[in-house]
């Protein structure tokens, strides 16, 4: 039976494979489901409040525990802040109470609230203060679960080698640890044992079964269904090196996502990533997808995520670049052969006109001349069309010049707000020298971006106030103060943060250079509006 079974679910599997070979119809689902994005929250948070509806209307002290972790586990890849809100909440009530069952369940969520902040030493003394033996198969599970989810943190999260080493090593021996206590009604069943043959026992086919029986019991918007997807596309990948299974598989765990509401996940900057290096064309569809994975990192608030795609989006600005790079000079060539052939149809509509003039003056005593004059009636008229034509092509070609500067500038604004999150995570560990490197990039990228900023930047300040350049490819600070505004960094303690200075220093340096301006009421609106041809 277990092996017809198998039979029957490979299959499936080869049957749907052929179904979705071409992985646009997968894409445009995910599509939709992004569209649909705030429905789909809707119906979470429609969930969520029930919980807190249930939670105010019983006094059962054990029902109240219950709810309390449910709203936890709502919360638990959604959103940061109200999942630490609610391990605090449930381990207080469990105490007052005296529940060594939830006090044990809710010092294991405390723990893994700590983990995901980035406290592993404080999570470590947090599980440290459990008693093993009073602990059930279950609750014992949980526990190595969230050690190993700690110190899997804390190695990616370690900036020397041999530590996150070490961290890693220690990872495994809990993933090995909890596989004792596995039951085999758990929900995730599959889905662990998949995981220890990726990482304790190293199966990739026994791995891929497991991960594959998932597949086929769960829901396709459940959160185990995106995890088993999103293992199978590395799966995948590196044992078979199939990239289109990888990509499949990668979309359908960014379907699950989205549809489940799980803001704490990978997949979705990962397919950016793989889309970007597949195919140039596809380098919007990659913009809207990691546009997704930092809004629900900076929703969700995971200091790693944050930092992750910090640290990725680069790429995506460069793909940007240079595929901006050659529709533009392709688009600024079209124009100057449009204004080139424009010129030469006026100069041809003043010839005509002028002759049509000579003519009309001739008319009354050549009447011979009527056929002439009104063949070149017809082609001035023509030509009048013809060059209203043209312009309406100038003006959209123009447009299409306006509107890509506005993506590529909409991106940039992304790059700045993940640098303000990646900065508030890791300020006291960047060095001078990346200091240094970053405040040159941000120069180089910028005056790239708007050539003409320094000197439309001048030109509202008053004579003799002007702001030099130190070198063509530098701005001092005043400038790159001005430059974060010009990009929509208006808050002074996230310039300040950019640019590794004091907030005192930036209000100074932007006070100091209204005080220059021709216009102080309309300086900051004037900013705002430079370079925006």
């Amino acid at each position: 039976m277990t092996m017809l079974r198998t039979w029957f679910l490979l299959l499936v599997i080869i049957f749907s494979n052929g179904l979705f070979a071409d992985n646009n119809q997968l894409l445009e689902k995910l599509d939709s489901a992004i569209v649909n994005r705030a429905q789909f929250m809707a119906e979470k948070e429609n969930r969520i409040s029930r919980l807190k509806k249930n939670l105010g209307a019983t006094e059962d002290i054990a029902e109240r525990l219950e709810i309390i972790d449910q709203l936890y586990d709502e919360y638990r890849v959604y959103c940061f802040d109200s999942m630490v809100t609610y391990a605090k909440m449930g381990l207080r009530q469990a105490q007052e109470y005296n529940d060594l069952h939830y006090i044990q369940l809710f010092t294991i969520h405390r723990a893994e609230v700590l983990a995901i902040g980035g406290l592993y030493s404080e999570a470590v003394a947090n599980l440290g203060m459990l008693d093993m033996q009073s602990m059930d198969r279950q609750m014992s599970f949980k526990y190595y679960m969230t050690r190993r989810k700690l110190y899997s943190c804390w190695s990616q999260d370690s900036q020397d080698t041999l530590s996150a080493g070490l961290y890693r090593r220690e990872a495994l021996d809990n993933l090995q640890t909890a596989m004792i206590y596995l039951d085999k009604n758990n929900p995730f069943y599959d889905y662990y044992q998949g995981e220890y043959h990726v990482y304790v026992e190293p199966d990739s086919m026994k791995a891929r079964r497991h991960f594959q029986d998932v597949l086929w019991r769960a829901a396709p918007d459940s959160r185990v269904y995106a995890m088993a997807s999103y293992a199978l596309a590395d799966n995948y990948l590196n044992v078979d090196k199939d990239e289109q299974m990888y990509e499949e598989h990668l979309i359908r765990a960014g379907l699950a996502d989205v549809r489940s509401c799980t803001m704490e996940a990978m997949a979705m900057q990962k397919l950016a990533i793989w889309l970007l290096e597949k195919d140039d064309s596809e380098v919007e569809r990659a913009e809207r997808y990691i546009n997704v994975a930092m809004e629900d990192a900076i929703f969700y608030n995971n200091r790693l995520r944050i930092k992750e795609i910090a640290q990725e989006l680069p790429q995506v600005m460069a793909a940007y670049q240079t595929m901006y790079g050659k529709q533009n000079r392709w688009l600024i060539f079209s124009v100057i052969f449009f204004l080139l052939l424009t010129v030469v149809l006026l100069s041809y509509t003043y010839y005509i006109y002028r002759r049509s003039r000579r003519l009309t003056s001739r008319q009354k005593t050549q009447d011979k001349n009527s056929p002439q004059l009104a063949n070149l009636n017809r082609q001035l008229v023509d030509s009048q069309q013809l060059q209203l034509r043209l312009n309406g092509q100038l003006q959209e070609l123009n447009q299409r010049l306006a509107d890509q500067g506005k993506r590529y500038e909409r991106l940039t604004r992304i790059y700045i707000d993940l640098c303000i999150k990646y900065k508030g995570i890791s300020s006291p560990r960047i060095s001078e020298d990346d200091a240094a490197t970053f405040l040159t990039r941000f120069d180089k990228t910028f005056l790239e971006l708007y050539p003409s900023f320094v000197d439309e930047f001048n030109a509202l300040l008053r004579p003799g106030e002007q702001l030099p350049q130190k070198s063509p490819d530098t701005l001092t600070t005043e400038l790159r103060t001005f430059a974060l505004i010009r990009l929509g960094v208006k808050n002074t303690a996230d310039i300040a943060g950019l640019l590794f200075l004091s907030n005192q220093t930036i209000y100074n340096c932007r006070s100091v250079t209204r005080n220059k301006a021709v216009n102080k009421e309309t300086f900051n609106d004037d900013v705002m509006h430079l370079c925006s041809t």
